[in-house]
Formats: structure tokens, sequence, C-alpha cells
């Protein structure tokens, strides 16, 4: 067995004596008491026996990247080789659209800014999710369509599964340990059930690369080691998962104190070193970060989540069952509540590693206690702070600082935890039966097993559709609601009666053109459901959704220059408001009426800066289009206005170019959203663009014929792009200084070859 004090010569014999025994150890010594301050982990060569030659060769390494390579294709295959649709929850009603809109504009030539197709127009940047800035977003210029989607996926699943390998390596485990922890991080339910949220599974995949380059700092700081912490944080940060980015410091910031050697003080020494590196990351993405701060403070969640949303968001006790037993789902179709007891399907479907993975785990906490203890306490305040509010104590927490809109993320923090105790429990093993062959040959069986374990269940949780399922030419209300010029459509969905069976509840959504989806034909609409919904736009859903079609409701559709109604509501079908004021094109479409143009001049402006939703059903006449309210540059009311458009182009969704000629002086209104960062400029000058209406753009205009230019670029953007340049040249000159070499050669490459050969 080895004299090694983490072996003992015998095991107990059960589960629950394996545990009591542990924690008796471990109470004696006073290391229960204090996980985060156990001293640095031993290298794994004090264990006691060596490993085989062939567990540390280069080719090893080969080898095991290969089979996650291989596991990875396998689960991709799909969309990524044959094409087909991945639409499970948030793909198909926010982050296809999402990500074909910013391949689109990134095959223009150019960053998506705006996007004017959601609830009258959005800062499609300022949202994290949309990752524009973020490298990989670029890799959907390689490929159309659910190719590109694949594409995005598999990128990303190879770089979680390289990361978690190359972590567990630096820290001296035996290739297969290294594999099964790998395997297990890429392809365990918890991975591969973010799919669906991609910007969540983008960030994910950064993890174990930031704890790599931490973990690197801390065992041999230098300048180098520090800037590629930076960097690792910064491309984490630009994924576009800001819940992800804060669970990784809570890691880097527990496993480094735990790796510094000394007292408390020692330890703590440490934090500004990483909060440097932090700050360096959060530079690097201030376009980014600027922008979404701007939109954050105009959003909904600047008023933080009720209890009901926190428990409605919250981990359930029985889904920790899934580690072992994963539910039955099929990527072809399943029956919600076959799989899921009273319906509730949870943010993450499965969190699967199955039996060998949580054997290992426990192997590691009888045989490796000191690094052991270090993962499970991170486990442990995960599943704590998943829990939410099924937990009085963490519910505190959160009534505290609600960081996350759904607390069941936190069951990240015990994924990665598990990860770390399967990777030390086969190094252990392979360690303490070193001279053992069959023992050793057993080990990498069993993590072999484990990987097609969870290719096979997992391989399930992302459901799949036919290449052709977004195109959306089989949809009549596509032929109205696509066409340039159509104005806005409203829709109100009818799920009361979904089906059982997940596929069919998906088509409906479909059916009915949910929001974003019908975005991917051209349709725009006067309501969305952005990862930031502003102020504004969720007092306007909240008007629209809670009337009748009546005609107070018809006039707030006018005023929002809403053309089309789109519904399966039985209470729309009834509506005599509806047969006598609109046109019923198809079973749940109506047409409203020719909405104002988007581009006109009002002859009435009332001087008044407040809320239509207050006042727009009191005072008709500013809803017909004769009348608006702005401020005014007299500051009175103005009346006997005279303008019109010659002209208008959509340049681009930044961009708008427009003729106009103004008898006298006249307010320009265009019907999108009124958001800071729009800029006008006539005849080459910049102009103030006004609130007009409350909810649109204006722009005051003088005696003449104008040419205007509308572009919409974040308020800082420019200021965020210097300091993300500054940062890079100095983490740049940081890094190679300490290269004196490098940067010799690379004088000398760009030198004249006389002077080289002198």
């Amino acid at each position: 067995m080895g004299s090694s004090p983490w072996f003992r010569q015998r095991a107990p014999g059960t589960l629950g004596g394996l545990i009591l025994l542990s924690v008796r150890q471990h109470a004696r010594s006073g290391v229960l008491f204090s996980v985060p301050f156990i001293s640095t982990v031993k290298p794994m060569s004090e264990t006691p026996f060596p490993l085989p030659h062939w567990m540390t060769r280069r080719s090893t390494d080969v080898v095991a990247l290969g089979l996650l390579a291989l596991a990875v294709l396998w689960l991709v295959w799909g969309p990524l080789v044959n094409g087909h649709a991945l639409y499970f929850r948030d793909l198909q009603v926010f982050f296809i659209p999402l990500k074909q809109f910013l391949a689109d504009a990134l095959a223009r030539g150019e960053l998506p800014f705006w996007n004017p197709g959601v609830s009258m127009g959005t800062p499609y940047f300022a949202e994290m999710q949309t990752a524009v800035l973020y490298p990989a977003s670029w890799l959907l210029l390689l490929a159309d369509g659910n190719h590109g989607i694949g594409l995005l996926l598999a990128f990303h699943l190879l770089l979680a599964a390289a990361g978690a390998y190359g972590l567990t390596r630096s820290m001296g485990l035996a290739a297969p340990a290294a594999l099964a922890s790998a395997a297990v991080f890429s392809l365990g339910g918890c991975m591969l059930s973010s799919v669906n949220m991609i910007n969540f599974m983008q960030a994910l995949a950064w993890l174990p690369w930031v704890l790599w380059a931490f973990e690197r700092d801390a065992r041999t700081p230098g300048p180098c080691s520090w800037v590629l912490a930076a960097l690792a944080v910064g491309l984490q940060t630009l994924a576009g998962a800001p819940d992800v980015s804060i669970m990784t410091g809570l890691v880097v910031v527990g496993r480094q104190i735990m790796l510094a050697q000394g007292g408390l003080r020692v330890r703590l020494a440490w934090l500004p070193r990483v909060a440097a590196a932090y700050l360096a990351a959060l530079l690097l993405a201030s376009p980014q970060l600027l922008a979404t701060y701007e939109l954050y403070s105009q959003s909904v969640r600047t008023v933080g989540l009720s209890t009901e949303e926190i428990q409605s968001y919250s981990l359930r006790f029985g889904e920790l069952l899934s580690l072992i037993l994963p539910p039955a789902l099929s990527r072809e179709d399943w029956r919600i509540a076959e799989v899921y007891s009273g319906g509730y399907v949870p943010l993450f479907l499965s969190l699967y590693i199955g039996w060998v993975a949580i054997a290992f785990s426990l192997f590691a906490l009888w045989a490796r206690r000191g690094p052991a203890l270090f993962w499970l306490a991170l486990g442990g305040v995960g599943v704590f702070l998943a829990l939410g509010g099924n937990n009085p104590a963490a519910m505190w927490v959160y009534e505290t600082i609600a960081i996350f809109r759904y607390p069941e993320k936190y069951v990240v923090l015990l994924h990665v935890g598990l990860v770390m105790l399967v990777g030390l429990g086969v190094d252990a093993w392979l360690r303490k039966y070193a001279r053992q062959p069959r023992w050793l040959l057993a080990a990498v069986l069993a993590v072999l097993v484990m990987m097609v374990d969870l290719v096979g269940f997992n391989g399930e949780i992302n459901l799949e559709a036919p290449g052709d399922y977004y195109t959306l030419d089989d949809i009549p209300e596509t032929r109205w609601l696509g066409q340039e010029g159509a104005g806005f459509v409203y829709t109100r969905p009818d799920y009361r009666d979904q089906p059982d069976r997940v596929r069919e509840v998906y088509r409906e959504y479909r059916r009915q053109l949910s929001p974003h989806i019908g975005t991917l034909a051209g349709v725009r609409y006067a309501q969305g459901t952005e990862g930031l919904v502003i102020r504004d736009h969720a007092l306007i859903s909240g008007l629209l959704d809670s009337l009748p079609p009546n005609g107070q409701f018809l006039q707030h559709l006018a005023f929002l220059n809403v053309r089309y109604i789109m519904t399966d509501m039985s209470l729309f079908q009834r509506s005599r408001w509806l047969k006598q004021s609109a046109r019923q094109l198809t079973p749940r479409l109506w047409d409203v009426g020719q909405p104002r143009p988007m581009l006109y001049f009002p002859r009435v402006v009332l001087n008044r800066d407040s809320d239509y939703l207050q006042i727009a059903s009191k005072e008709r006449a500013m809803i017909v289009g004769q009348s608006a309210f702005a401020l005014t540059p007299s500051g009175s009311d103005e009346a006997g206005l005279h303008g019109r458009v010659l002209s208008s182009e959509r340049l681009s969704p930044n961009r708008m170019a427009v003729r106009v000629q103004v008898e006298g002086r006249g307010l320009l209104v265009w019907n999108e959203s009124y958001y800071p960062g729009w800029r006008a400029y006539v005849d080459g000058e910049k102009q103030t663009v006004v609130r007009a209406n409350h909810l649109f753009n204006g722009v005051w205009l003088e005696d003449g014929e104008h040419e205007l230019v509308f572009e919409f670029v974040p308020n800082n953007f420019y200021f965020g792009l210097g300091l993300m340049a500054i940062t890079l040249m100095l983490l740049a000159i940081v890094y190679f200084n300490t290269r004196p070499s490098v940067l010799k050669n690379l004088w000398e490459r760009f030198q004249p070859r006389s002077s080289v050969r002198r």
C-alpha cells in the first residue's frame, strides 16, 4: 500500500465509514476548520510510487487530447457537419437570431451597434450576450447558419476540454487523471446543458484557462504569467457572461490563498496581484463594459429580483440526483411531464457526471485529503448558493446582493469542484497502484468507460431539428411582416394549451413567430425579450399586454407605429373592435391600418417631456400623427410647422440617411427608440437629438433643404477602445521586457538587410 500519509493500510468498510473517518482525521488535524488556508499542495512526485514512463510522455497527452476531440466532434456532428438546427430554450427565441444578426454585420465589415428589429430598436452592442468584440465570434464568418453555430459550439467545447486538461496536467496529475477531469468538465451535464445559453457556455469554456494562468502565476510568479492571467480573464469577460466571470474570480481568490505559503498575512498579500490582473482585464473589455453599464442603468435590472423570482430560479434538492441518475432525454423529442415532475424544467437539464466520476471523487477525499478538501468546500459553496430560495440562509445573501438572475447558475462551482476531485481521485489511484499493472489498466479503462457514458447520456441534452428549421418559408405571415416599410408587429403568443412534447412546444413558438425568431425573416417587433430590458420598453409591453383588443389598445398601437397584430388568442378572435377596425389576413394575423411613416413632420409640437403612457389615450391628436410632443426651442407649444421627407435610405443598422425640405422650422420625428448614443448630422454638422413622443427621436431643423445622417455609436465607445489599446500596449511591454532576446530578434527582423548583415 505504501507508507505515504495520504494512504491508510486499509479502507473503511462502507461509504459512511469512509466519510466519518475522513472527517475525524481532518478534525483532529484542524484542517477541516481552515480549508482555505491549508498549506501549498504537495507536488505529485512526492506520492508513493512514480508513474510508469508512458504516462508522462508527450505522445500520451496527444492521445488523450485526441480522444477528447473525438468525443466533442461526436456531440456537435449534427449542426457542425449535417447542418442540423439547435432550437431548445433561448437558442430559438434569442441566441440564433442574435448570432445571425452579428454574422450578417461582420460579413458587411461593420460592428453592429444597433438592432432596429426588436422593441422598436435596441442597443445591440450593449447587450453583453452579443459578444461583438469577442474574438471567437468571428468564427461565424467561416460557416453559414447552423454550420456556424456548430463551429462556435465545437470550438468552445474543445477549448474547455483542452483548458481542463492543461490545468490538471500543470498541477502534476497523470495524463489519465487529466483526461478524466477534462472529460467531466467538457462533456458533463453542466457544460452541455449550457449550450442553449451560448454566452454562458463561452465564458465557462474559459474558466480552466483562467485557473491555469493563475496557477502558473502562483507557482512561478513573474510578469509573463501575470500578463497571461490578465488576458485569459479579459477573453472570458468579452465572452458575454459576467456571472461566470464572477464565479471564476471567487475560485481564483480561494485557490491563490490556498497555494501561498506562510501565515494569513502572507496569503492575503496575493490578493492585490489578483486584483491587478482583473483590473487589467476589465480595461481590456472596457468598450463593452462601458456600453453595458449604460444600458444596465436604464434597464429593469436596477430594481433587483423579487423573492418569487429568486424562488422560481433556484436549484431544487432533487436536481442533485441527476449527478448520478440522468433524466431520460432524447435529442429527437421527449415529454416534459415524464422527465421532470411538476412540469418544471430546470435551467440545467442535467448535472450528470456518472457513478465512475463520483467513485473517484470519493476516493480523492480519502487519498488526497489536503487538496481535495478545497474542491469539496468549493462544491459545497456552490450548492449552498444555488439552492437560493430553497435555502433560508442563501436567501439572506440574495436579498443583500442579488448578483445573478438565476441562483441555480452557482452549480457551476459544484461542477468545477467535482471536476478537480475526479482528477485527484484517478491520480491517487494510479500512484497508489503504480506497481500493479492490472490496477493501472483498470483505472484507465474506467476513465474510458466514463467518457463513453458521458457522451451517451449527455449527448442527448440538446434537441436538433432539420437544417431548414430557421428558413420560416412555411409560415405565411412572413409574406406581410417581412416587407420593407411594413412597420412594427405586436405579438401576443397564446401558450395556454401547450403540448406536452418539447418539439411541439417549440414548433408552436416558431409558428407564432415568438420574438425574436421572426427577425430571421425581416420582421420588426414592437416588443422583445432582451437580456437587459430598458424600463420604457418594459412599460410598453406591460401596458399592451394588459389591454384587451379595444379602441384604446388600437390607439396605443397606432402611436407605436404598429401595423400588424399576430396572435392565436381566442380573445382577439372574438373581438368586435378588430372585426370593425382591422383586416384579418390569416387566422392569426390582423392588419390594423397603414402606420405613420417612420420619418415624418408633425404640424403641431406640444412642449412636453412627459410619459405618453399617462396621456396618449386622453389626447387623440397626439396619436394620429399630426401632432407630437417634445421640448421646443421656444419653450412653448408650436403650430403651423411644415416639412416633408424627400428620400430616406437605411445604410446599415447603425446609420440612416435622409433628405428633407423644411418651410420655416420643423421637427423631424423618427419612430425608432430614443437612446443615448444616437447622433444626427445636418449638412455635415452635428445636431442635438431630442426625445420625441417620449419614446422616439427628433431633430429640429431650420428652413431649407437638408441632408441628414442619423448614426448610432455607444457613448464612450472610442474612449473604451483607447483604454483597451493602451492596456494591450502596457501588457505587451510587461510581457516582452522579460525576454530581451525576443525584442532584439523582432528589432533585427524589421531592420534593412544591410544593417542586419553588419
